[in-house]
């Protein structure tokens, strides 16, 4: 399941692919399986198959891969018709997230659209269009089996019977792991800064009223990721947005352009450029202000002395993490990172270097000093550092790892629930395997 579950992962992109490769001629497309009237194409399966020998996952299997694939795609299928079935209706603005997320990952891997266009013949407006089908099914199969297996959960007993089943010499092995709080604060930029950006803007918005095109200022100014998109946006459903910005633009005509204006990424001038019902298309050019050193050591000075505040025992480390840290990952869980199920314990092979090298020099229990991390080529912050316990590599067992076992035992009954389901959904539905792959079994194990 693991496997299947890696492959279907990027099956939207392999879509992508498989259609280029059909139109130069070099796949000869068939159907080679039918769920009521969804088809499974050849190129499908050979594109997964060979996505599957790229990926870690092929060392150690060595059964059927592409039967495997094969009956999770057909799974799919039958997943995605009940889900016609019982009138699923995925929201539309989730659609478009997904496809702007899609877009994103495109051009970072292309980095323009000249160079999409001379490898697929299309434009990535196109491609997207052509996908969009594609990722509103997977979000129907996602939302079906979110409502199947919603209810699903774990009593102790269960999982102390899960952890009783293995037997002691069969118990996964932990390798050495860490209980690392931080607490990070943003430096905090001048009001002079943001004044110049706004001046900068302004000037901006001034060529763009007299006759300049928003998108190639946007290309040519923007420091947000969009830049490379013209600062398009696409369509978002409101609240979906930061709510500076959306307040800014939703207040404008069609076509407008907006003052400059703060969010909590940056400063802004933006565009209306369609409502639709509860949705809005929007383009920006952001310019992201950037501390001074004298802001980066005001951040430090000011951990330094929460540090002392956690010392003197004025404020729990975890209380202090959940109201002062900028650090939305971890100021949740106290300060604390999360590792593997939810677990606050983070094995060593999965710490930064920076951070496993600074843990190094401290003693459990102890609290950094503050000191500053780069992140990203300029950006700079400051934090302090919580070592509370290292957890010597061990067996697995109820005391330190319920959690994980907890996790287990929670997805062996989803994964059992989820093939019931199945199996008796693939009683009620048409399925057509060709020929071919009647060694699979897909339908006779049914």
């Amino acid at each position: 399941m693991k496997i299947t579950r890696y492959i279907a992962s990027a099956a939207v992109m392999l879509l992508m692919f498989s259609n280029v490769r059909a139109q130069e001629g070099e796949v000869v497309d068939k159907i080679i399986a039918k769920v009521d009237d969804k088809i499974i194409l050849k190129s499908d399966l050979e594109s997964s198959y060979l996505q599957f020998l790229s990926s870690p996952a092929a060392v150690q299997f060595d059964g059927d891969a592409r039967c495997l694939l094969l009956k999770d795609m057909v799974e799919s299928k039958v997943m995605h018709a009940m889900s016609e079935i019982d009138s699923i209706i995925v929201d539309p603005s989730r659609v478009d997230y997904e496809m702007q997320g899609r877009a994103q990952n495109i051009m970072q891997r292309y980095g323009s659209e000249e160079a999409i266009r001379q490898a697929y013949g299309k434009s990535l407006d196109q491609i997207m269009e052509e996908l969009r089908p594609d990722i509103q099914e997977q979000l129907q199969i996602q939302q079906q089996e979110q409502s199947i297996l919603a209810d699903v959960s774990v009593t102790p007993n269960e999982i102390r019977k899960l952890y009783t089943s293995i037997p002691k010499d069969s118990l996964p092995l932990y390798s050495t792991e860490y209980e690392i709080g931080m607490i990070i604060k943003n430096p905090e930029v001048d009001d002079s800064v943001i004044d110049e950006l706004k001046d900068k803007l302004r000037g901006i918005r001034e060529r763009i009223i007299n006759g300049e095109s928003f998108e190639i200022m946007a290309t040519l100014n923007s420091d947000g990721p969009t830049s490379a998109n013209g600062g398009n946006l696409g369509f978002n459903q409101r609240g979906t947005m930061d709510p500076a910005f959306e307040a800014a633009t939703l207040s404008l005509k069609p076509g407008e352009i907006s003052m400059p204006f703060e969010s909590s990424f940056g400063v802004h001038i933006s565009q209306l450029i369609e409502k639709r019902g509860n949705e809005y298309n929007s383009r920006h050019i952001i310019l992201i202000p950037k501390p001074t050193q004298d802001d980066v050591q005001e951040a430090v000075n000011y951990l330094d002395s929460l540090r002392e505040e956690i010392i003197a025992e004025k404020i729990s480390f975890e209380q202090a993490a959940k109201e002062y840290s900028d650090d939305e990952r971890t100021k949740s869980n106290g300060g604390f990172m999360s590792g593997q199920f939810g677990s606050l314990r983070v094995p060593a092979s999965e710490l930064d270097p920076e951070l496993y090298f600074e843990i190094d020099k401290m003693k459990e229990g102890e609290i950094s000093k503050a000191s500053t991390i780069q992140v990203g080529a300029e950006d700079e912050l400051a934090r302090i550092i919580y070592f509370r316990k290292k957890v010597a590599p061990h067996r697995a067992n109820l005391t330190e790892d319920y959690e994980k076992l907890k996790a287990a035992t929670i997805q062996m009954k989803k994964d059992r629930k989820r093939q019931e389901y199945l199996q008796d959904k693939m009683k009620e539905v048409y399925i057509e395997i060709a020929p071919e792959y009647n060694r699979c079994g897909i339908i006779n194990n049914q």
